[in-house]
Parts: C-alpha cells; sequence; structure tokens
C-alpha cells in the first residue's frame, strides 16, 4: 500500500496530484490519516461531533458471500477473525456547530473480538477506534476531486453552496480495515470558517421562519422590549377586564 507521507532522517514530503486549485488547508484536511475530526475541531475550535445516518452489518461466509447480522450479536463478535470478518457498511455525518460539515460514507471490515467489541457494541467510530487502540494506521489516498464523481452522490438540498470537495481513501490497522468516501459539504468553509458555521444557521433559522409564513428575523429581546411586553400584557388584561367581566382589576371599591 502507498502513501503519500514519507520521510527521511531530515526530511519529511506530503506528495499527491492534487487539483491545482486547491487551497493549502483543503490539502491539510485531504492529507488527514484517520484524525480528520481533530484537524477540523483545530480549525473551527468547536467539537466535531459524528452523527450515524445508517449502518448495515454483515458476516461473511467461506465462500465470500456477505449474510445480514442483527445486533446484538456477542458470540458473533466474540469470533470475528480473518476467516470470518464482519463487514460494515455505514455513512455519518460530521457536525460542527449543529452544521453538517462532511459527509463520510464508509465499508469497515473487522477482523478481531476486540474491534468488533469496540466498534459494534461500545459504538466507537472510526477516527475514535484508532485512537483507543492506539493505533497509526496505514493510509492509502485513491483519489481528490472538486465536483461531480460517478461515486460521489448527488448534493442533497442544503447541504452545501458552491463546488463540493471529496476524497476516497483506505484506512487500515492490525484487525480493521476502511475504505471511505469523504465529501465536504463547501469548499466556502475552509476559507471563511466559524463565520461560515454562524452564517449556515443564520439561513436555516431564517428560512425556518419563511417556512412558518413569518418574515422577520429572530432577534433577542432587549430589556426595553421586555418592558414594553410586560405593559402591552397588563393593558391588554385590563381592557379584558373592563370589557368582559365589568370591572378592572385596578379599580377598587
Amino acid at each position: 500500500m502507498s502513501s503519500i507521507y514519507t520521510f527521511s532522517p531530515k526530511i519529511t514530503s506530503v506528495s499527491f496530484s492534487w487539483p491545482k486549485t486547491l487551497t493549502g488547508i483543503e490539502r491539510v484536511a485531504l492529507s488527514a490519516q484517520g484524525d480528520l475530526q481533530r484537524v477540523l475541531s483545530a480549525f473551527f475550535a468547536r467539537p466535531i461531533v459524528v452523527a450515524l445516518i445508517y449502518s448495515h452489518t454483515f458476516t461473511r461466509r467461506s465462500d465470500g458471500t456477505l449474510v445480514p447480522l442483527a445486533l446484538p450479536n456477542s458470540p458473533v463478535i466474540a469470533s470475528a477473525s480473518r476467516e470470518s470478518p464482519i463487514v460494515q457498511n455505514r455513512q455519518v455525518h460530521l457536525q460542527c456547530g449543529g452544521k453538517v460539515v462532511c459527509t463520510a460514507t464508509s465499508t469497515v471490515k473487522i477482523l478481531s473480538p476486540e474491534c468488533a467489541h469496540l466498534f459494534l457494541e461500545e459504538k466507537y467510530a472510526i477516527g475514535q477506534l484508532f485512537s483507543k487502540l492506539e493505533i497509526t494506521p496505514s493510509f492509502e489516498l485513491l483519489g481528490v476531486g472538486v465536483g461531480g464523481h460517478d461515486d460521489v452522490p448527488s448534493v442533497e438540498k442544503g447541504f452545501g453552496r458552491g463546488p463540493q470537495l471529496w476524497r476516497k481513501y483506505r484506512l487500515a490497522g492490525p484487525d480493521i480495515e476502511c475504505e471511505i468516501l469523504e465529501v465536504f459539504a463547501s469548499r466556502d468553509m475552509f476559507v471563511r470558517g466559524q463565520a461560515w458555521l454562524d452564517e449556515q444557521r443564520n439561513d436555516e433559522v431564517t428560512a425556518r421562519a419563511h417556512f412558518y409564513g413569518l418574515t422577520y428575523k429572530f432577534r433577542r429581546p432587549s430589556a426595553n422590549g421586555l418592558l414594553w411586553f410586560g405593559l402591552l400584557s397588563l393593558l391588554s388584561f385590563e381592557l379584558f377586564m373592563y370589557f368582559f367581566v365589568g370591572r378592572s382589576r385596578c379599580t377598587y371599591a
């Protein structure tokens, strides 16, 4: 398995046939070797959350066919091996500040009971699994691109703006092998960082307001606004008491 990362006693190099339009921070994200969440968290200065979209788990027979595996299934997990691997197809969203910044679609092959337990029972995500096992995985970058690709799903409505960045790569450790396709929400996020996250959140709030027939923007109420709201509420109550009950609560006998 070839690597884009090479080193000698005094030289370190990351070399790949990058698209010419990529920026430096985009190349940093695309060359992440199982630690993309750490890179994105450092870039945005906010936590990255892994949200599972779907997972389909199988066992592999000796003839190579895949059989669906219902979980939990402790006996099968305890017998995971190279001869009887467990395979999972899954998709997750990497979220930051409540917004999707990357969609990762993976095929994971699990080759030991320890990895199967951590991945399928304790629900460690792929990056966290390598950290938990204290493994630096081998890494092979298969492809990088901007825009369309046969294996890259079409952009979902609201997922991002402008051309998207994607990569395909393999990660492997002693007892786990992964092939992963990642599609980043928008190249604009690598330019604007936290401002992009905040803009996306404001756009979502405005879209919800229009959906419910509202045209104003939500704002945090000021002290004067709360005072006027209280006075109007009191006045409305007094008018109700006067016209429908026959007296005001502020009128004393």
